[in-house]
């Protein structure tokens, strides 16, 4: 809902784009340099860009436990209405660091505009003298004429975009020096839209992996992060072929939270008996199948599955890595676990740790 009115927006905006009329503006003439002095630019106007709504993630293929892989770190920034930047209506920002051997290797920023590439080049060109040529789909620098621009970086790129086109920037570490991307909420203030980012993922993340019982105390930490919900109670077998089960209760959250580069969509639990015992199934919904969560899990706990065995803990991980409990299991759309319950024993209330971040009470 609010991309869609985002790009309605970027729409009209765009319709009234003019290159010719726009002087050269501060901000995208920092921006065509890629260099670090960019975000101190930046950060002096940020007072224009708010309200802003701020989403870090992490790539799903990440893998912590193994030094030589890369880990890619993403913060999205989206703006409340279209912002004038030097002509170009801009929607949204990104940056993006991909870490490798202990340290970041490399670093990308880019904005998203509501304009086509082709337009965003030419205003480049016109404005600042950007030295770019057409590359299929995209603009690159021209390598023979970007000695003679001297302020236009050689790794500016102009691609396609969701609504428009991206324009974008890479530093590499042999040029980045001690830099480090500043976080998001240094460059735009803290984000006043959408329910905040978790405060630590890899906590509740780990915790539901082995089934702990402390999942739901990081659940009830977290849970501004879960933003506006909405509880439902479901009959009906989930998932099928159980002896016996109580109506299912799930709580749809209506802004998707991302953690492990999953985007998480609600809460589920259930209570039901299994081979005569009872027990409780927990866990999240998301929008990932089950060969795909089971990847995600077995990357960030340095694990790896085989029937029937079950998880082991990988060679090059033994340092770091921890093996998933038993009692975690996949299915479409669903990560999460089975384990016991005592009898006599009162399974935790979703009501307790998913409550309104305003009023306190259960939506």
């Amino acid at each position: 809902m609010f991309r869609s009115v985002l790009v309605t927006l970027a729409v009209l905006a765009a319709s009234i784009f003019a290159p010719s009329a726009h002087a050269a503006d501060r901000l995208l003439s920092a921006m065509i340099t890629c260099k670090p002095e960019f975000f101190t630019v930046l950060q002096a106007r940020r007072g224009s860009f708010a309200p802003v709504r701020i989403v870090p993630y992490e790539w799903p293929s990440n893998t912590p436990h193994v030094r030589e892989a890369k880990d890619v770190f993403v913060e999205e920034v989206t703006f409340a209405r279209p912002i004038d930047v030097g002509g170009l209506s801009v929607l949204e920002f990104s940056q993006k660091t991909t870490v490798q051997d202990d340290g970041p290797s490399d670093f990308r920023w880019q904005f998203e505009v509501a304009a086509s590439p082709s337009d965003v080049a030419e205003l480049l060109i016109t404005q600042y003298g950007a030295p770019l040529k057409a590359d299929y789909r995209d603009w690159v620098v021209d390598s023979e004429k970007v000695r003679e621009k001297s302020g236009v970086s050689g790794s500016l790129l102009i691609e396609p975009g969701e609504a428009g086109a991206t324009i974008s920037c890479r530093l590499y570490k042999a040029e980045a020096g001690g830099f480090k991307l500043p976080v998001a909420a240094e460059s735009f203030g803290w984000p006043q839209l959408g329910p905040p980012p978790l405060i630590n993922p890899n906590l509740l993340m780990n915790a539901l992996a082995q089934c702990r019982s402390d999942f739901f105390e990081r659940l009830a930490f977290d849970r501004k992060a879960f933003g506006k919900l909405k509880f439902k109670q479901e009959s009906g077998p989930y998932p099928k072929g159980r002896d016996h089960a109580s109506p299912l209760t799930r709580v749809e959250f209506q802004t998707p939270v991302r953690a492990w580069g999953i985007e998480l969509t609600g809460y589920i639990q259930r209570l039901q008996m299994v081979n005569g015992a009872p027990g409780l199934r927990w866990g999240f919904q998301t929008r990932e199948n089950s060969a795909n969560l089971m990847r995600v899990v077995a990357l960030r706990t340095g694990s790896s599955w085989e029937d029937p065995q079950g998880w082991s803990v990988d060679f090059e991980a033994e340092a770091t890595g921890y093996t998933p409990s038993p009692d975690l299991g996949f299915d479409e759309g669903f990560v999460g676990c089975t384990t016991p319950l005592a009898a006599g024993k009162e399974p935790p209330k979703p009501v307790d740790f998913f409550r309104n971040e305003d009023t306190g009470k259960a939506q």
